[in-house]
């Protein structure tokens, strides 16, 4: 069992998930930092009592316990990929545009002993910026399958997308592109599932056909719900460094319509379609594509996210890479399966 000091900025649902897994192994400390100017002493000494320090993305949030712990001579884990590792100036999008921002996160990451990558798309991010070789590990993000239900029996003309609605994911997410695209196919059912967080849902509104439906903030049993129900899910990003909600959806039987963005391919696995950008009538013709696949065409996404994409897998690969900074021998919960196992060993030839 090693002592864990974990920091994050804001909690997420894939930061959850990996500290259920943690703790079911270690002894885990977590710390919340929502402002930029961490309190020195109290991050001294959390990182003090600690073995080993972890974080969710190189930024402001991550610096001091970074710091701190190699001032310590102690291991710094850091999972990247998203806003930190991105550089979109034309969505003003990621820390990587350059200026203060670019060079903290960098500056983070350099202090990592060991960069966690949620994907082979952020694995090719950490490559261009200069970090590579043993210091990186991929090891995607998974998803527990008991808490996604898949039906057998399917509403054949129900679209899905999901996202948080605000202005910033209108194009980043491709929300508009979705909605634009479903006047095109009037006789089926749009669906954009995500909580309203400014007044990006009165412009899509405003020229909304009347097939499209926006939810707003559901639960996560209302949220798999409607993934059940749906035959396809569309994620029409500009960037994605992994795209959970996508595999949210595969795991619950939708077949998938990606853009060739980011992991999303990747993700996908060939067992959608994948349009080149996101003009809604590519979108359009590749639901219409989507949907008319036979109903048996749902096994496949789902198996996808089994076979690649657990939790299981999520904690195999952390806990062989935590055994490796540590130098102690993996846990047998690090082995619950041959599918664990592979995890990780993929951990380790990343990582060690």
């Amino acid at each position: 069992m090693a002592r864990i000091a974990y920091f994050y900025r804001e909690m997420s649902e894939y930061i959850e998930i990996d500290l259920r897994a943690l703790a079911e192994r270690h002894e885990v400390t977590v710390t919340g930092c929502p402002s930029r100017f961490v309190n020195p002493l109290r991050t001294w000494r959390t990182v003090s009592e600690a073995d080993v320090v972890m974080s969710w993305f190189a930024s402001w949030h991550a610096f001091l316990p970074a710091l701190f712990a190699r001032m310590q001579g102690k291991p710094v884990v850091l999972t990247v990929g998203g806003y930190d590792t991105a550089c979109m100036p034309g969505i003003d999008y990621g820390h990587q545009r350059g200026g203060f921002k670019s060079w903290v996160a960098k500056r983070v990451m350099s202090l990592a002993t060991r960069l966690i990558a949620i994907s082979d798309f952020t694995v090719r991010e950490l490559d261009v910026m200069g970090f590579r070789g043993e210091r990186v590990a991929l090891i995607p993000l998974g998803l527990d399958p008991t808490r996604y239900a898949a039906r057998e029996h399917r509403d054949r003309s129900l679209v899905l997308t999901t996202g948080g609605v605000n202005r910033n994911n209108l194009h980043r997410k491709g929300l508009e592109p979705f909605v634009r695209a479903a006047a095109l196919l009037p006789e089926r059912r749009f669906v954009v599932v995500g909580a309203w967080m400014d007044d990006a849902v009165d412009h899509l509104k405003s020229f909304a056909t009347p097939n499209v439906t926006f939810t707003g903030r559901l639960s996560h049993e209302d949220k798999v719900a409607w993934m059940a129900r749906a035959a396809v899910v569309v994620q029409a990003s500009q960037h994605e460094a992994f795209g959970l909600s996508l595999a949210e959806s595969m795991l619950c039987g939708c077949v998938p319509v990606v853009t060739a963005a980011g992991a999303l391919p990747w993700v996908a696995g060939g067992t959608g379609e994948v349009v080149p950008t996101q003009d809604p009538g590519a979108i359009a013709a590749a639901v219409d594509r989507a949907l008319a696949r036979p109903a048996s065409a749902s096994e496949a996404p789902r198996e996808r996210i089994l076979a690649e994409f657990t939790v299981e897998r999520r904690a195999a690969g952390l806990e062989a890479l935590l055994a490796s900074e540590l130098r102690v021998a993996p846990s047998s919960a690090a082995k619950q399966s041959g599918r664990g196992d592979r995890s990780a060993e993929e951990a380790e030839r990343h990582a060690a």
